[in-house]
């Protein structure tokens, strides 16, 4: 199972044995006010991280995240025509289950 950890949180690509869900995330990092294109996984991280701490938890799980097209209609509002997304579920975790 692979995983990385930013600021503490733990992302997840599956499900740890034990995992408490506590509910779902989701971010999109778009250009409507800032450029995206220019943003990286990290950016990503750092806005779900805030997300997770808010919530209790210590980990995403479940965690899918990737780049996109917006299509040529919304783009025509935005400073660029990409946005990054990441989603999943926030959990609390025992740490000792992924090492």
């Amino acid at each position: 199972m692979y995983y990385s950890k930013h600021n503490g949180i733990y992302f997840i690509e599956g499900t740890p044995a034990g995992a408490r869900i506590i509910g779902n995330i989701s971010t999109v990092l778009d250009g409507v006010f800032r450029n995206a294109q220019l943003k990286t996984l990290d950016d990503v991280k750092e806005e779900m991280s805030l997300q997770v701490w808010r919530s209790g938890g210590n980990a995403v799980v479940d965690f899918k995240y990737g780049q996109r097209s917006m299509g040529f209609w919304r783009s025509l509002f935005s400073l660029d025509n990409v946005c990054w997304k990441g989603e999943g579920k926030i959990a609390y975790i025992d740490p000792a289950a992924i090492s």
